[in-house]
């Protein structure tokens, strides 16, 4: 559910991603569920999900263990014997915003990962991780609109914190939810 909060937190922050978002989700069946394959052709929803992820991966830290011809195609140093898996640790944050592969690292830009965009290097788990990430966002943003709090009490807070091995928003999302009033077509 951190993904889901984190997405909620930049759609909050970002209203005209969240409108354009709840466009697609709409479309022409604005009184009708949205089927699962449907779910699968949204590319704008694929986009924020793969965008949140990139900058708030669920696990921070990430184990591989790799046979001799994918260590020395790494480029370790020294290289190691033919028989010996060499383990990596990847920090999937440090991935995700490392600013010689991405422009603007630290913005929400979902459309990085449009056609032309950001190529193969998103978050490993984002296909399962997609589909139930998806689902909720898309049931939550077509039924409501996400706004700052009323009160203006400093807004949303993209802060982080881990909790166990998790990556969590540090403070409890903030957000003034409203039902969207859909016209009868």
């Amino acid at each position: 559910m951190a993904s889901v909060k984190w997405t909620l937190a930049h759609l909050v922050t970002r209203p005209e991603v969240q409108e354009k978002l709840h466009r697609e989700l709409t479309g022409n069946h604005r009184n009708g569920q949205i089927s699962d394959k449907r779910l699968r052709d949204m590319s704008y929803l694929r986009a924020v999900i793969l965008e949140s992820l990139r900058l708030h991966p669920p696990l921070p830290l990430l184990v591989r263990d790799v046979g001799p011809d994918g260590a020395a195609a790494a480029r370790t140093a020294p290289p190691p014997p033919d028989c010996m898996t060499v383990r990596f640790l990847l920090d999937t944050e440090e991935v995700g915003r490392n600013p010689k592969v991405w422009t603007d690292p630290n913005e929400f830009r979902p459309e990085r990962f449009l056609v032309g965009g950001a190529g193969r290097r998103y978050c490993p788990g984002a296909g399962l991780s997609r589909i139930h990430v998806g689902c909720f966002v898309a049931a939550l943003v077509r039924e409501f609109e996400w706004a700052p709090p009323a009160d203006g009490g400093g807004g949303v807070d993209l802060t982080a914190t881990t909790a166990l091995f998790v990556k969590v928003m540090a403070s409890p999302l903030r957000a003034r939810v409203m039902p969207r009033h859909m016209s009868q077509a």
